[in-house]
């Protein structure tokens, strides 16, 4: 291993932080866009579970179950 600990510690520290060196502004925008839509996500799973009980809840996790698939499937295929 090349780098201490220290300097492996500051390295995730400084990857944390909102450092204009090491995020652009487009990465930045991206980020926020998947939180925005993951916490759209989390709400609709709510009001569903609200509305319909346990059934609603069994379908969204087999809807993601398939997405956690799709992006494996994705990944092992290069894209």
């Amino acid at each position: 291993m090349s780098q201490s600990d220290s300097s492996a510690a500051a390295a995730v520290n400084d990857a944390l932080t909102g450092d204009e060196d090491l995020q652009s502004h487009d990465e930045r925008v991206i980020a926020g866009r998947i939180l925005m839509i993951l916490a759209m996500v989390v709400v609709l799973v709510g009001v569903a579970v609200a509305l319909f009980g346990l059934p609603a809840l069994t379908m969204a996790a087999l809807a993601g179950t398939v997405v956690v698939m799709g992006l494996l499937i994705a990944y092992a295929a290069g894209f």
